[in-house]
């Protein structure tokens, strides 16, 4: 009997997580095999059902087509992986929302504690929704449990963070140059008011400072803005407070923001600057995409494991009530063939004299048919389906 060619997405699938990095470029089938023995555990119902030769030749021809190279790769190889329903899309549009208007509502709350030019830096215990996340952190707890009914409902994995600290390097990066910037911009158009407070280089100046400075009637360059001020400077504040003060963002978040110091920039005619926040952005947006992709696969594979453990639960549930089902009719049975058997020697006692009732055999054992050795009906209760 042929045996029929294992599924190539179910290979992917299940050895996603094994070719990454370096190991993505393997090409040989010997190092294939070897890095899937390995991992032979994680593998153990793939390679029950393919066993490890096919499921090799399968990982090595996908290796050789470079899927396992990126996600867009993947995606482009099997597009339904990284199907999501009009219903998900909205529950993750509406994630990403929620939590921007948890980190609006966090900056606002630190800027109205800022009084004049002295800031002040409040404990981030005293700051609601403050914090400073390591690396497995989620935000917030709403966010966290947004779209959860029940303690088992599985969570989902959006919004899109990236990991802290290259946030951190990123705004922190950003800052840096709107700071330079400004002071560029100050010494070519208003230099009196460096020498006045005696700001003698960019590090001397806060980017909150020069958000005071700056106004429509400062320069006419500051015109120049693609949207009002107002919305510029605000989105420069929080630029500053989520660096200084260790806000978590969304990734979209982090974009926008990166986005809003390039127009920032090219306003004031800082071209090289803004080349530079531009090359962040193109390779931040890269990054999230790549983020999407995977997160979107990998619940598409929860997905399709936990419907598959549903089957086998049910299966399971099948077993547990035929089971039930058995040692009840079987004791009814053996109770009725009993029953029918003292009923058999009643009526000979009321039939017969009693010498010929005591010369009738004993009464049989009516259940022997339907029993075995006592170790082939313990092998047959305990036995255990295979699934």
């Amino acid at each position: 009997m042929l045996q029929s060619d294992p599924d190539e997405r179910l290979i992917y699938l299940a050895c996603q997580h094994i070719f990454r990095g370096t190991n993505s470029q393997v090409r040989k089938l010997k190092a294939v095999k070897g890095l899937i023995k390995q991992n032979k555990v994680a593998l153990t119902d793939i390679l029950r059902e393919y066993n490890i030769d096919r499921t090799s030749a399968v990982a090595k021809k996908l290796l050789k087509s470079q899927v396992f190279d990126s996600t867009l790769n993947a995606r482009n190889r099997f597009p339904e992986l990284f199907d999501v329903s009009p219903t998900l899309s909205a529950e993750r549009e509406a994630s990403e929302k929620e939590a921007a208007r948890d980190e609006a509502n966090t900056v606002r709350e630190i800027s109205n504690r800022e009084v004049s030019k002295d800031i002040t830096v409040t404990s981030h215990t005293e700051v609601e929704g403050e914090q400073t996340l390591g690396d497995n952190q989620v935000t917030s707890a709403k966010c966290s449990e947004q779209g959860r009914s029940t303690a088992s409902a599985v969570r989902s994995l959006y919004p899109v963070y990236i990991h802290y600290r290259s946030q951190h390097m990123l705004l922190t990066t950003i800052q840096e140059l709107l700071e330079e910037s400004c002071f560029e911009f100050a010494q070519q158009h208003f230099p009196q008011l460096l020498t006045a407070n005696g700001w003698d280089c960019p590090e001397a100046v806060e980017l909150t400072e020069w958000t005071k400075i700056f106004s429509p009637q400062s320069h006419p360059l500051i015109n120049n803005l693609r949207f009002p001020l107002d919305a510029f400077i605000g989105l420069l504040r929080e630029l500053r407070h989520s660096a200084v003060h260790r806000l978590r963002k969304t990734a979209a978040g982090i974009e926008r923001l990166a986005e809003n110091a390039q127009l920032f920039l090219e306003a004031l005619e800082d071209t090289n600057r803004s080349e530079k926040v531009e090359g962040l952005r193109r390779e931040l947006r890269s990054a999230i995409e790549e983020l999407k992709r995977n997160k979107d696969l990998f619940e598409r594979r929860l997905h399709v494991q936990l419907k598959e453990i549903q089957n086998k639960r049910s299966e399971l549930d099948i077993w547990e009530k035929n089971a039930k089902e058995a040692m009840i009719r079987e004791d009814f049975e053996c109770s009725r063939d009993i029953s029918q058997g003292l009923e058999i020697i009643v009526q000979r006692v009321q039939l017969k004299d009693p010498k010929e009732t005591e010369e009738e055999k004993p009464m049989p054992d009516v259940c022997s048919d339907s029993l075995d050795s006592e170790e082939e009906f313990l092998d047959a209760a305990l036995m255990i389906p295979q699934f």
